[in-house]
């Protein structure tokens, strides 16, 4: 199986294990002119490494810059390659790429590694954690959702399923409950019609801002 290794090296400045690779290892070396210089040790590992070593030098004129870069060209990795053939690394010791690891997991499925080096040590951070919150969030969103469309479908406001579906998104969206009133006016352009439905779905503002 093909592994390929996305490192983040400004990060780590370091290539610790890139040596014991082997044939079917791809290695992409994400670095900038920030951190742009080897050691003669580093040099002579990576002659003699078996790997496939690609490096891309990225422009970093805001914070987090050369992170974007990473996460979209794995985007395009995971798009060109077979996911069952293939096992993906983030080396880095950055412990934000932990979300873009729930997001793939989520959304397709796919494992994602985040390790400290290229000897394959996982790092040591929450990943499931992330995942676990991210789910919770939207189905405690999802339940209270349900309930807000029940008491607008059972209130006979004259409300039609967009605009249902509407107010359901606000309750989920917006924290205050002036943000709340404030796009209902713009929905319902009824001042009256707003308050009424103020009212119904007052309860469910409240139980999200305790």
């Amino acid at each position: 199986m093909m592994a390929i290794y996305l490192v983040d090296y400004e990060n780590t400045q370091n290539l610790l294990g890139i040596n014991d690779l082997s044939e079917n290892d791809y290695v992409i070396i994400f670095y900038s002119q920030k951190a742009s210089s080897l050691s003669f040790d580093v040099h002579k590992e990576i002659l003699t490494s078996k790997a496939t070593i690609e490096y891309k030098c990225v422009d970093v004129g805001s914070q987090n810059a050369l992170d974007f870069q990473l996460v979209t060209y794995l985007g395009y990795l995971i798009n060109q390659h077979e996911i069952s053939e293939c096992k993906f690394y983030i080396v880095s010791k950055d412990k934000g790429f932990s979300y873009v690891v729930a997001f793939w997991k989520q959304e397709k499925n796919i494992d994602i590694q985040i390790i400290s080096d290229l000897t394959g040590k996982p790092q040591s951070i929450a990943v499931e954690n992330v995942k676990t919150k991210t789910v919770k969030t939207v189905v405690k969103n999802t339940k209270a959702n349900a309930s807000v469309e029940n008491v607008l479908k059972q209130a006979n406001l004259g409300l039609n399923k967009n605009e249902i579906k509407e107010i359901c998104v606000m309750v989920a969206k917006y924290k205050t409950t002036q943000a709340i009133n404030s796009n209902l006016n713009k929905l319902l352009k009824d001042s009256t019609k707003t308050g009424e439905i103020f009212k119904l779905i007052k309860p469910f503002i409240n139980k999200k801002t305790k």
